[in-house]
């Protein structure tokens, strides 16, 4: 039987002659495909304007068809459709085609099929033509939901009073909505060119309005501009200007984009709010009654801005909840940039103590300055890993050895109220993981157990050595960090989705939906993978996997630099670009005590001057500067001189931009001690006198 499909489904049969129809539909109904015989053209036609998915029609019954109905019902259609016909042609005797078809071949889309046909040629030619069907059905959905889309977002500008534009960098094209047209004075059905904008501004604001835009061209942050402009009845208003700078994949700027707002009222009332303050300053003790006027239209004043305020709040909170993670990253990563700026000045002048001083207890004192700066530098790698921009540092990790030193930790995070249980397998081997990044992983599936568990509960993590053999991961050893707890649980519908970036279930601003998509990224990277199970009402177990280490280099003790002496005196000149004055400085005077000419730049643009002007045999640059950063340094550098060996000393840095500049080998990471500074010129050095040698070898002779 043929299943119940809606209209839009069938497949319209027009065949009049004997049972040709009744034997097409059959054929075709036995098959799940819905049919609908029409007795005539009219009924053709008349079923068209009902729906169908495809028409199977025989030559002959167009024999006599007057075609300027079906032109007209098929120019009707919408972009989206093109209407499929399957014409059963009788088969020609040295007589040429039927003239009808090529008529019928230039009006509509058409399938042609000799007779005889077999029943699974039929029943194939029907298929294919609904299943193209129903892909313009699928166009006509996207086309529906882009439509319904846009017209909410001009419904959310309509009621926020905001209008939109957008800028063509390549060509100055402005493209604005009526709405932003109308905060210029200029009726909508008026031409509104990039040109006129700037001259609507009033002269005192365009300077202003020019060197901001230069700047945004610059940066990828958002920008914002207040200003003054004068409409085409001389009357001035307060616009202001937000948007963004849209860059194609090599980085280069193409588009600005944003809104526009009228801020008059809230201008107007911000003057007035600033004359009521100021005569209220100068007239306080002699004039009471004046006083309470002004305070009266301060309050007016103050309810309009007030009341202006919270509607743009709630136009504009969608556009903060959405900028709301990537300005966390921003923030996390600057943070992490300034504080390993900091601790880099002081390890490496606390190094410089311990190195020269002779006094036992003032050496004590400078090592134990020393450890806490590590500790410094081991948050702002926790920083840099929330932020997305510190790549993993894979070694032979014992990872008991981690849960343990972390015991403290997770017990003050979890709280009095959740009991925990930690069991260790004995002799566990090492895993390939990322110390620092598995800590976190570990603390955050932890406080992820305490959020569920809000009336108290078990917090219990098991680590063991198992071995996997499901088809899943590829076969071997691994070790097994299991975190279990007996909260809440979650649904089976939620599950699938627990990993994904940026989903939670928390309220809005409770939870940033990157912790378990982070511990899923960690364990990937590493070479094993996460899983969760959950029962609601009883609890829900996470496993992290990480296979076990082979011959990757055990993490040794943090020892190392201090006990190294430092070389002998070395040679060569070298040019610092770095911006932090203090970092720049430390930096020079280690390269100095190791025997260097060492110049300096405080910004990218200086450097490349200096670059211009003398020879060096080594760069050394930071990446997060003003103006310039590193990678655009390192890139413009190498255009002039490629053999020129560089390293870049860095506390945050955007991974893949300084990838495509520059070895991550030579990546020097703040915080760092003059030993590891001296190793990295050293290493640099040689790389760079290696390759100029091999570029200046004579070819050799055949």
């Amino acid at each position: 039987m043929p299943i119940n499909l809606p209209l839009e489904e069938r497949i319209l049969i027009l065949a009049p002659h004997g049972r040709d129809a009744e034997v097409i539909e059959q054929t075709l109904s036995a098959e799940g495909l819905r049919c609908a015989i029409c007795s005539s053209y009219a009924a053709l036609l008349e079923e068209l304007e009902s729906g169908a998915g495809a028409a199977l029609i025989t030559e002959e019954a167009l024999s006599n068809a007057d075609f300027s109905l079906l032109h007209r019902w098929v120019e009707k259609q919408e972009s989206w459709s093109d209407f499929p016909f399957v014409i059963l042609s009788a088969k020609q005797r040295n007589l040429g085609r039927n003239p009808v078809l090529d008529v019928l071949e230039r009006l509509v889309n058409m399938i042609l099929l000799e007779r005889p046909v077999n029943s699974e040629t039929l029943l194939r030619a029907g298929v294919s033509a609904l299943r193209a069907r129903r892909r313009q059905y699928l166009s006509r959905s996207h086309l529906q939901e882009r439509a319904r889309s846009e017209e909410h977002l001009r419904l959310a500008l309509h009621a926020g009073r905001l209008g939109s534009w957008s800028l063509e960098l390549a060509n100055s094209i402005l493209i604005v909505s009526d709405s932003c047209k109308m905060h210029f004075g200029i009726a909508p059905e008026s031409e509104f060119t990039y040109d006129d904008l700037i001259n609507a501004i009033h002269a005192d604001d365009r300077q202003r309005h020019l060197d901001v835009i230069e700047a945004a061209l610059l940066s990828k942050d958002d920008f914002s501009i207040e200003y003054q402009v004068v409409w085409p009845d001389s009357s001035v208003h307060w616009v202001q200007i937000r948007g963004q700078t849209l860059h194609n994949r090599v980085g280069v700027p193409v588009q600005m984009a944003g809104v526009s707002l009228d801020i008059s009222d809230r201008r107007a009332a911000e003057d007035l709010l600033l004359e009521s303050q100021s005569s209220l300053r100068q007239f306080n003790e002699t004039l009471e009654l004046r006083i309470q006027e002004r305070t009266s239209e301060l309050a007016q004043a103050n309810d309009r801005l007030m009341k202006e305020m919270s509607e743009r709040e709630r136009t504009q909170i969608a556009l903060v909840q959405a900028q709301k993670m990537e300005a966390i990253g921003r923030l996390t990563g600057g943070i992490a940039h300034d504080f390993n700026n900091l601790l880099n000045v002081i390890i490496g002048n606390v190094d410089l103590i311990e190195r020269l001083s002779s006094d036992e207890r003032i050496k004590r004192m400078a090592g134990s300055a020393r450890n806490a700066t590590k500790r410094g530098a081991k948050l702002t790698g926790q920083l840099l890993a929330f932020s997305r921009n510190q790549t993993l540092d894979l070694k032979a990790v014992d990872i008991a050895s981690v849960i343990e030193g972390m015991k403290d930790l997770i017990a003050v995070s979890v709280g009095s109220g959740v009991g925990i249980a930690i069991n260790i397998a004995e002799d566990l081997p090492r895993a390939v993981a990322d110390a620092n990044q598995i800590e976190m992983a570990i603390l955050n599936l932890a406080i992820n157990a305490r959020d569920a568990m809000p009336d108290g509960g078990n917090l219990t993590i098991n680590v063991q050595h198992l071995y996997a053999h499901d088809g899943v991961l590829k076969p071997g050893a691994y070790i097994v960090i299991e975190v279990k707890d007996t909260g809440t649980g979650i649904t089976q519908e939620i599950l699938s989705k627990v990993f994904d970036p940026f989903f939670t279930t928390k309220a809005v601003g409770k939870g940033t939906g990157l912790g378990l998509s982070q511990v899923y990224g960690i364990a990937d990277q590493s070479g094993g993978l996460a899983r969760i199970d959950s029962t609601v009402g009883r609890g829900t177990t996470v496993e992290v996997w990480l296979p076990v280490a082979g011959a990757l280099p055990v993490r040794e003790h943090d020892q190392e630099a201090l006990d190294q002496p430092l070389e002998p005196k070395e040679s060569g000149t070298i040019l610092v670009v770095e911006d932090d004055a203090q970092v720049r400085q430390f930096i020079v005077e280690c390269l100095e005590i190791l025997g260097y000419t060492v110049d300096q730049a405080e910004n990218g643009w200086f450097g490349l001057e200096k670059l211009n002007a003398g020879h060096f045999d080594l760069l050394i640059v930071d990446f997060l500067m003003p103006g310039m950063n590193g990678a655009e340094v390192i890139a413009a550098a190498r255009a002039r001189n490629p053999q020129l060996p560089i390293i870049m000393a860095t506390g945050y840095a955007d991974m893949q931009a300084v990838e495509k500049v520059i070895d991550l080998n030579a990546v020097l990471r703040k915080p760092f001690q003059i030993t590891e500074l001296a190793n990295s010129v050293k290493r640099a050095m040689r790389a760079g006198n290696d390759v100029q040698r091999h570029h200046d070898a004579p070819p050799s002779r055949s």
